[in-house]
């Protein structure tokens, strides 16, 4: 009888501290939580005691409509991609404290048509309804869905070397698969073998309800119907630059093209203000609104809090890291089967 009292004491005092730990988790987990979403920005440079603020945005990663998978997790988000319902937060937030400009500090490769175009909307009337300012800056990569938000800016400025342009779309791809034969998967990918075909079965109604079948070619048709509505999207997309950087479309359609550009040459073809690191940004900024006491506040862009749900997966989940490869794998397919206006290179360096 002792014996089994003492192991029953000994693992109930093994219990009862991993049930205190938890709650300790949880209770750091939900200040530091709350305080992320309450309060995003942070003293960055500056006089402290001013109440002539500038807030500084900095965004970073591919444009999507919302967050998936691994992006859910805790405020990993934050420092991976950017999407409609961020902005929105971050703004609503500077609403309350009486901000005189914004400074969005971006680097991106771009994303999807329509995530893209909803932030260049929400920042633009943003802009319009509370009068404040806002500059963009780059010090990486300013290229295709991330230019077209950045034109929602009153001036856009970059690190030299900054690569900045593709002003173009991407429409869905279809590959075709010409008579194969087998197809299998293994560590190095997919394999796909050709001879005499494999037959597919698939009931759909309606002419094209198959579109992207890649066990079929597709007709000049279709091709021709994708091909109008990326050129729909590419027309405004260039019409916009157009308007707001004040260069003919002529020039944007034939010169410049979808090509991507060093700061220097960006600055020649106006497609940003100048060359300027964030510090001289920030200057130039309270030189316009005529401040001489600034103070700089910053979101937490650097911070990946990670609530308790996502820490327990993480401890827990022997598959973590297999699922969060097939995240990023999920991710990639959906750039690739949506029209978006991302750079090229993002494909070949991240998918």
């Amino acid at each position: 009888m002792r014996i089994f009292f003492n192991t029953f004491f000994k693992v109930l005092a093994i219990l009862s501290a991993i049930s205190v730990f938890i709650v300790i988790l949880i209770a750091i987990n939900l200040k530091f939580t709350k305080q992320s979403y309450n309060n995003n920005f942070d003293f960055y440079s500056g006089n402290v005691e001013s109440n002539e603020l500038i807030a500084l945005i900095n965004l970073k990663g591919p444009i999507i409509s919302d967050p998936i998978g691994i992006y859910k997790l805790g405020n990993i988000g934050r420092t991976s991609s950017i999407y409609p319902s961020l902005i929105k937060k971050y703004l609503q937030e500077l609403k309350t404290k009486k901000i005189k400009g914004i400074i969005i500090s971006i680097d991106s490769p771009g994303g999807s048509v329509s995530a893209t175009n909803n932030i260049y909307n929400i920042i633009e009337n943003f802009k319009k309804n509370n009068k404040i300012p806002i500059y963009f800056h780059s010090k990486n990569l300013l290229a295709s869905g991330a230019y077209w938000i950045s034109l929602s800016a009153d001036k856009i400025f970059a690190n030299y070397g900054t690569l900045i342009g593709s002003i173009g779309v991407k429409g869905p791809d279809w590959i075709y698969y010409n008579s194969p034969s087998a197809l299998s998967t293994g560590l190095l990918g997919t394999s796909i073998e050709s001879k005499k075909g494999i037959e597919l079965f698939s009931n759909t109604a309606g002419e094209s309800k198959d579109l992207f079948n890649p066990f079929r070619a597709p007709t000049n048709k279709e091709v021709e119907h994708l091909q109008k509505i990326v050129n729909s999207i590419y027309i405004d997309f260039i019409n916009l630059v157009s308007s707001k950087r004040k260069i003919e479309t002529d020039i944007l359609i034939n010169e410049i093209g979808a090509m991507i550009y060093n700061s220097k040459s960006a600055k020649k073809h106006n497609l940003i203000d100048g060359e300027k690191d964030i510090n001289e940004t920030i200057r130039l900024m309270e030189k316009d609104l005529e401040i001489l006491n600034s103070k700089i506040i910053s979101n937490n862009n650097n911070v990946n809090l990670i609530n308790f749900k996502s820490f327990l997966k993480i401890v827990f989940n022997d598959n973590f890291l297999e699922k969060q490869s097939n995240v990023k794998k999920q991710f990639c397919e959906n750039f690739r089967n949506q029209l978006s206006v991302v750079a090229i290179s993002y494909y070949t360096s991240k998918c």
